[in-house]
């Protein structure tokens, strides 16, 4: 992992989530109020893609038949394309934001959980090297999640009260990181953990309901899209097979903290779907409604000047006959 990323991504997600848990004491609900948080973050860029989703999906009449007359010519087709995207104000690429930026969000997150002493605590290396040797854990053998096992001996030896063993805060005195006990476990589950495929046990409920709101999540946004464009129906089926399956094997792979970051949001991302669909179809009805009261108006304002227009010639022909 870069130095630059740890520094710019992966710190301040570690610091937010060190914020929440000092404030809520619970791990599990930590990383639920993290997902809830980028939730609200990203809500102006929700907003600006659901609008742009939902004016693409206003202009496919437009757009299939531009793509029936330029059948033939790929180059003339693409061009009236665009021009219909500028006429209608759309970026197509809009729409795809939320999803991209959803992925550094998931590294940032992954590797603050992975690495908690360095990111979350904020301790160097050398520390959490003196660390491990009090708590029995050999850095080298402990593999990629070692400093979850070196925690997780850390929040053993902690008391009641949160305090630790004076061999232990001797390491920690005069350096830059905060110690804390952390307890992984969140309704009877260790997120720190990686639920095992080849040992079914409770764990495996984080990678079952990851998959399943996912499904439920892509399900959702296909139905408040409404879209009759074939093509992209077919798009949208096959992100409601290949996000779930996404999401159960990512589930097995990853620690559980991950797997109920994303289930969290797949559910915060259905309510967001529903509510803005709701909200950008009421301001799209309106604005018909008031296009139709203008065009009625309009059309008012012909007959009335018609009829204004043919009672003057009557008149002038009246006259004409005296």
């Amino acid at each position: 992992m870069g130095e630059i990323f740890g520094l710019v991504i992966v710190r301040p997600f570690g610091l937010i989530l060190m914020a929440i848990f000092t404030a809520v004491k619970s791990y599990g609900l930590s990383v639920l109020l993290f997902a809830l948080i980028v939730k609200l973050i990203l809500i102006p860029l929700g907003l600006k893609s659901k609008k742009n989703m939902m004016a693409m999906t206003a202009m496919q009449s437009e757009m299939q038949s531009i793509q029936k007359k330029y059948a033939n010519n790929r180059v003339k087709m693409n061009e009236e394309i665009q021009k219909l995207y500028d006429k209608h104000g759309v970026n197509p690429m809009t729409g795809c934001l939320p999803q991209f930026i959803q992925l550094p969000i998931m590294m940032g997150l992954y590797y603050a959980v992975q690495q908690p002493l360095k990111f979350m605590l904020g301790f160097g290396d050398d520390v959490i090297a003196k660390l491990a040797q009090v708590v029995g854990v050999d850095v080298a053998q402990a593999g990629y999640y070692g400093q979850i096992t070196i925690a997780e001996k850390l929040n053993q030896l902690a008391d009641a009260s949160g305090n630790f063993p004076d061999n232990v805060m001797q390491i920690v005195q005069g350096t830059s990181g905060t110690l804390v006990p952390i307890d992984f476990h969140f309704l009877g589950l260790n997120l720190a953990q990686i639920p095992s495929i080849k040992e079914p046990g409770v764990m495996w409920l984080i990678p079952i309901l990851s998959g399943a709101t996912a499904f439920l999540s892509s399900y959702v946004m296909q139905k408040m899209q409404g879209t009759n464009n074939s093509q992209a129906a077919t798009q949208m089926k096959m992100m409601n097979i290949m996000m779930p399956l996404m999401s159960l094997y990512f589930g097995f792979i990853l620690p559980g903290a991950i797997g109920i970051y994303w289930i969290f949001n797949n559910v915060l991302t259905c309510i967001q779907e529903v509510v803005m669909t709701k909200y950008y179809r009421g301001k799209q009805q309106k604005a018909s409604s008031e296009a139709e009261r203008l065009l009625e108006e309009e059309k008012a304002a012909k007959r009335e000047a018609n009829r204004a227009v043919q009672q003057s010639q009557n008149e002038k022909k009246k006259k004409g006959d005296k």
